[in-house]
């Protein structure tokens, strides 16, 4: 191995290095371009539809985007108050909010006593129970106005995204075709249906995925208004967002919406097991199968996995965003590995009972 050769390998070392400490480094503005992208990639065909209505693109996108963050603000403005007022009322009061916990614990003992016919105790001593939440009402005292800090950095997330997604929306056909233009004439139009096929992909993922969270957001907010469960719009909202986590979203939901009106009383608990469970079964066997997109389905463990990977990385953003990047890994993987080695397996052929192989288009002799 000459100079020249060890140089050269150093250098592309070093250089996938140099790239993979930026992509570390600048990780939480690569999160923010894909949330840009995959928005983006939804909303496409509606801008598409108002163009041919004869609305400019630039007014196209304004309409669509601010629909858009319309119903966030609404949607934020309905379910912050509730959960500021009760966040406020336990600061400033640690021992009602270790009362309620003592009493729900109290309730799930006599609850499961009565259902197993045996003593159950869960050995919490009270004492434990009401140091615990002395300790993590401080730390929430503590690091409080830090919230105002991560308000800030959500809001500017939340324009950054939008104004991504917009030179996205602007800008999509001209990088498209700077990208098939780089590339092989031979490769071009394979490159072109790929992008089209990752778009395609992620757009009715992502419209689908919202559209079942929409669904069942309203429908737990309808149900558990109905039933007077206090903080019904929270509740609905937390149940809606974990909804759009596949496969372990609504587990997830149900424990953490059951968890938080076990605070309120049990039978608030109760209410919201029940309804959370019956619309887990409506959304698993009803509306994903028939609304969410196909194209980045995966075998269950590897969500799983993916989902814990993304989550590990960025928390709910990352989990929410790992399967439609984990799709477009496997798009590329299938269109770039998998199909080039099947069009290389050359077909036999059987001839008076003979099985002859084939190499290069002629029988072997």
């Amino acid at each position: 191995m000459n100079g020249y050769v060890v140089f050269r390998n150093t250098l592309i070392v070093l250089s996938a290095l140099a790239l993979a400490y930026l992509v570390v480094a600048t990780f939480d503005v690569w999160t923010v371009l894909i949330v840009a992208i995959l928005i983006a990639s939804a909303i496409r065909p509606m801008i598409t539809r108002l163009k041919r209505w004869r609305i400019s693109e630039s007014v196209a996108i304004l309409i669509v985007y601010g629909v858009f963050f319309l119903g966030s603000i609404m949607t934020f403005v309905t379910v912050l108050p509730p959960v500021i007022n009760q966040f406020v009322s336990y600061i400033q009061n640690e021992d009602r909010l270790a009362n309620r916990i003592i009493v729900a614990q109290y309730w799930v003992e006599r609850t499961l006593s009565d259902i197993t016919g045996n003593s159950i105790d869960i050995g919490i001593p009270q004492e434990e129970i009401r140091t615990a939440v002395r300790d993590v009402v401080e730390t929430l005292r503590v690091t409080a106005p830090n919230l105002i800090d991560d308000v800030s950095s959500f809001i500017g997330d939340a324009i950054l995204i939008f104004v991504m997604g917009a030179y996205w929306i602007t800008s999509r056909q001209r990088a498209e075709d700077f990208i098939v233009d780089i590339m092989p004439i031979s490769r071009q139009a394979q490159v072109r249906a790929i992008m089209q096929e990752i778009e395609y992909g992620l757009g009715a993922y992502v419209r689908g995925l919202a559209l079942v969270s929409l669904i069942v957001g309203l429908i737990c907010f309808v149900a558990l208004a109905l039933v007077r469960v206090p903080n019904a719009a929270t509740l609905a909202f937390i149940y809606a967002i974990a909804t759009a986590i596949p496969i372990i979203g609504g587990l997830i939901g149900v424990v953490l919406c059951t968890a938080l009106a076990l605070l309120s009383s049990p039978t608030s608990a109760l209410l919201v097991f029940v309804i959370t469970v019956l619309l887990q079964q409506v959304e698993n066997y009803f509306l994903s199968p028939r609304i969410v997109s196909q194209s980045t389905a995966f075998d269950e463990i590897l969500v799983i996995i993916v989902i814990a990977i993304g989550f590990s990385l960025d928390g709910i953003t990352g989990a929410l965003i790992s399967v439609p990047v984990a799709g477009t890994g496997i798009i590329l993987l299938k269109h770039l590995v998998l199909e080039p080695r099947r069009n290389k397996v050359v077909p036999d052929r059987v001839e008076g009972g003979i099985l002859i192989a084939k190499a290069d288009g002629s029988a072997d002799s």
